[in-house]
């Protein structure tokens, strides 16, 4: 009572039969965490219990006030809301897997389509978001079988998800459904998706720090899974395909995508959670982090986190060497180009699968695109690029440049002729 009045907040009890007291008091949500700590650490006794639920209405002498007093403060959920939360999303196993398979095989038909209205429809069905906030808030509340549960739905539905796909990709290959001799590489929203990128690792940090952003106060979460699922189900559909279409190498980039893609988001929710204030049990607790791990689960704790680091370490390997390899080839693309012989040629996008360590037998494709106003020839192109890219990189690469012929005509009336021809050339 001496801390409700401290705060001005209103309240009426009620004695039960048994002398115990029933506190009943409104709270905007921002102090819903701090009063409740407040209570914990004056010694409410352990044997009460807190229901916590969303009034529609109050009014009371002095909840304006206190409203008012927490209005520009980010009012962000109690640790035991964000459980209840957090437990409350998570989706029936049989529903999660049966939603990744469906949300797949929609996203492979909308690559295979080169339909982005295909793929964000995928990306709405996908449960992927449950599992993705539950492991780093699992861990940070000390809910070691949440955690572990979390981490072993994202492995076996992604793996689902990659078998679905793949199964959907043969079938359409044998019926027909497709060209037998379809470049899947050359398909736009295929070929964004070749491999990890800076870019694409930002945006699933972005896609992890919005979701822990979205589940943690009272914005909308509407959207928050169709960005999470947005850095997955495109890139599980990928893989999938590649496996079908036996692409071993763009199969490798496109795996790889997906594992930088769930470790970034993991890792951004969790840093999210921190910054937003929410400490681990048994940092603030007198036990330590050994002691919060109930016996029985140890094994399985310690072991889904030796997986994670081997897991993070291999990944983040991989994946700067495959930045290191694109920002090179961007960068002899971008002094070739800027020779006088080439001073007619503006530079579209360069396209490059996979380009790790050179382990593998099959040269590294690298796909470039150029615009010219004439007709005039470039022979050697392809041959120079491919000769500065292998000096710098010490790789086997084929280099592919496409060039877009366009002419534009401008005459006195308002009408424009525009005529596009794309020619290729391979070395």
């Amino acid at each position: 009572m001496a801390i409700l009045n401290n705060y001005g907040i209103d309240f009426t009890t009620i004695t039960e039969n048994d002398d115990s007291v029933l506190f009943l008091f409104p709270l905007p949500t921002a102090a819903v965490s701090s009063i409740l700590d407040e209570l914990r650490q004056a010694g409410m006794d352990e044997e009460s219990y807190t229901v916590v639920t969303k009034g529609e209405f109050v009014e009371t002498p002095n909840f304006t006030d206190l409203r008012q007093q927490y209005s520009t403060v980010v009012r962000k959920l109690a640790k035991s809301e964000l459980h209840a939360k957090i437990r409350e999303i998570q989706w029936p196993y049989q529903i999660y897997y049966l939603g990744t398979i469906l949300s797949v095989i929609a996203a492979a038909a909308g690559l295979l389509l080169d339909q982005p209205a295909l793929i964000i429809g995928a990306m709405i069905i996908a449960p992927q978001a449950s599992s993705a906030l539950a492991a780093p808030a699992g861990t940070l509340l000390s809910d070691w079988e949440l955690f572990v549960t979390s981490i072993k739905e994202q492995i076996l539905g992604l793996g689902i998800a990659i078998i679905g796909a793949a199964l959907f990709g043969w079938f359409i290959r044998q019926t027909g459904f497709v060209p037998p001799g379809l470049a899947i590489t050359q398909i736009e929203l295929v070929g964004v998706r070749l491999a990890p990128t800076f870019l694409s690792t930002v945006g699933a940090v972005i896609a992890g720090i919005v979701g822990a952003f979205g589940y943690t106060t009272e914005q909308s979460t509407a959207l928050i899974g169709v960005m999470i699922a947005a850095a997955l189900i495109p890139a599980a559909a990928a893989t999938g395909l590649a496996i079908a279409w036996m692409a071993p190498l763009f199969g490798f980039g496109t795996f790889l995508l997906l594992l930088v893609n769930v470790l970034a988001i993991n890792l951004g929710a969790f840093l999210t959670l921190i910054v937003m204030g929410y400490q681990p049990d048994w940092r603030t607790a007198d036990h330590s982090f050994r002691a919060s791990i109930p016996s029985e689960q140890q094994v399985a704790v310690y072991g889904t986190l030796f997986f994670l680091l081997v897991a993070t370490l291999g990944t983040g390997y991989l994946t700067a060497t495959n930045i290191v390899f694109t920002q090179t080839v961007n960068q002899e693309v971008e002094m070739t180009l800027n020779q006088p012989a080439y001073t007619n040629l503006s530079l579209s996008s360069v396209q490059a699968v996979y380009g790790g360590p050179s382990w593998r037998a099959e040269p590294t494709n690298v796909t470039v695109r150029v615009s010219r106003t004439s007709n005039r020839g470039y022979a050697n192109l392809a041959d120079r690029l491919e000769q500065r890219i292998e000096r710098r990189t010490n790789q086997d690469v084929q280099i592919t440049v496409e060039f877009t012929e366009s002419q534009t005509v401008d005459s006195a009336t308002p009408s424009v002729t525009k005529t596009e021809r794309l020619l290729k050339l391979t070395a």
